[in-house]
């Protein structure tokens, strides 16, 4: 726990050193409050001083006392004679910090004369973000973005069509993953990972309560049998000790069970509302009536704010990109890939990470060649077998994972079969904020499946 609370005040401390050093904070300006850093980056209090002291020891920042902080007004940032590469991503991120850093490396071995730079914004306010910095500095020369950022663009800044400069890698990808990064016919962003919600399992926990592992094509029902033997108090002080399964509230997450029931979410026809209500009812049926699952709704604490990393919970519903991160803070079980078992359709939601140019770009050259570095298969074959993120290459894939692994991914022949990214589903991202708020009852207990699914339905029915 002290190496994970280290981890992430220097990271922290890294994040604010670039933005002053890029100057999108200038000397002169404030910061963000203790209270906003706290939320923005899903951070402690103690986390979050801790990095301001860090600063304040290089002399980057000066405390005002009942103003707050600001970079230091005399603050001199050198400038040289070297190319800089500047990169802006979403914080926080699995993929920034188990994945890029290994693209950074490749491509500073080729360029040596080039820095690079890593800017990171909240994920909240991204885009408002950018825009900003675009008027106070530089540009990103690329921008790293997840799915959901990527369908939240509002246009506020342009980006380049990438269709021409990364042809041939375009070519090789998944078209499942490469055509929903796709508009108006311009390629606006090129994915550098993705990854299925698949249901993950800790064999050593069913092992060790003498339950056998899933097997293929096992049903919602043998889940909630094999999740109830798992739970366990072990002492008998009423308290529960181990859950057979973890959930989350989040939106990447629990439309997985709705999908595999056949809801489109779309629709809004009384067969609609019946299908949600059952999918709903799950959930209920896990956390409340059997009481064999654990709700997990703390998504900013991210790294093992999970019961399952922490060896607490047998079965999650993952990604390989959250699975790497748990593995970078040291797993301490090899997990294992479940079939999904919550429904007659065999559908799960996918999520991404992806590079956009920006048209302000100051460097397309160095951009495009960081691109075409990064995507590079060899580079790709690399991440994937050290870390455990997914390619958008088949081929990769192919060599890296085994074929029984791919194809519970439902990933095989070099195509993904029924997987959608939250904003197919979704045209109006503003509705499924909206879906979103209206849940904090269900969650709570308090409100049953079926009155949930009728206001849903009625939520979606809205122009």
């Amino acid at each position: 726990m002290r190496r994970d609370n280290e981890f992430r005040y220097s990271r922290l401390a890294h994040i604010l050193r670039e933005q002053i050093m890029s100057g999108f904070i200038k000397p002169g300006q404030y910061l963000l409050s203790e209270n906003e850093l706290c939320k923005y980056y899903g951070l402690s209090r103690t986390s979050v001083r801790k990095s301001l002291e860090q600063l304040q020891k290089e002399g980057l920042i000066v405390k005002k006392v009942g103003q707050g902080t600001i970079v230091a007004p005399d603050l001199v940032i050198p400038t040289g004679e070297r190319r800089t590469l500047r990169i802006l991503a979403a914080s926080p991120s699995h993929f920034v910090d188990n994945c890029l850093g290994l693209m950074i490396e490749a491509f500073q071995n080729s360029y040596p004369h080039v820095d690079v730079k890593l800017l990171s914004f909240p994920s909240w306010n991204f885009w408002d973000s950018l825009s900003a910095g675009g008027e106070l500095g530089p540009w990103p020369d690329l921008v790293l973005v997840t799915d959901r950022n990527f369908a939240e663009a509002d246009g506020s800044a342009a980006f380049c069509d990438l269709s021409a400069i990364m042809a041939e890698t375009i070519g090789d990808m998944y078209p499942r993953v490469i055509e929903p990064f796709r508009k108006s016919g311009a390629q606006l962003a090129v994915p550098a990972t993705f990854s299925p919600v698949y249901l993950a399992y800790n064999p050593e926990l069913f092992a060790r309560f003498g339950v056998a592992e899933p097997r293929p094509g096992w049903t919602k029902e043998e889940l909630l049998e094999a999740a109830g033997q798992l739970t366990v108090d072990l002492d008998g002080d009423g308290m529960i000790d181990y859950y057979g399964l973890s959930l989350s509230s989040y939106f990447s997450r629990w439309p997985v069970v709705a999908l595999q029931n056949g809801v489109k979410f779309g629709g809004v026809g009384e067969r609609e509302r019946a299908e949600l209500a059952e999918s709903l009812a799950f959930f209920h049926d896990a956390i409340y009536r059997k009481r064999v699952a654990t709700l997990y709704q703390n998504w900013r604490s991210r790294i093992n704010a999970d019961a399952f990393p922490r060896g607490k919970a047998a079965m999650v519903m993952t990604t390989t990109i959250e699975m790497a991160g748990w593995r970078s803070e040291h797993l301490p079980f090899e997990a294992k890939i479940a079939s999904l078992p919550f429904g007659p359709v065999p559908s799960t939601l996918l999520v991404a990470n992806a590079f956009m140019m920006p048209e302000q770009c100051p460097d397309r050259e160095l951009a495009a060649a960081f691109l075409r570095l990064a995507l590079d298969p060899a580079l790709q074959k690399r991440i994937a077998a050290e870390t455990g993120f997914l390619s958008c290459l088949p081929g990769v894939n192919e060599a890296v994972w085994d074929p029984a692994s791919l194809a519970l991914l439902n990933i095989a022949g070099g195509r993904i079969e029924n997987g959608l990214f939250a904003h197919e589903l979704f045209a109006d991202l503003d509705k499924l904020d909206e879906l979103d708020t209206e849940m904090d009852l269900f969650w709570a207990g308090l409100e049953s499946a079926e009155s949930l699914a009728g206001r849903m339905a009625d939520i979606l029915a809205k122009d």
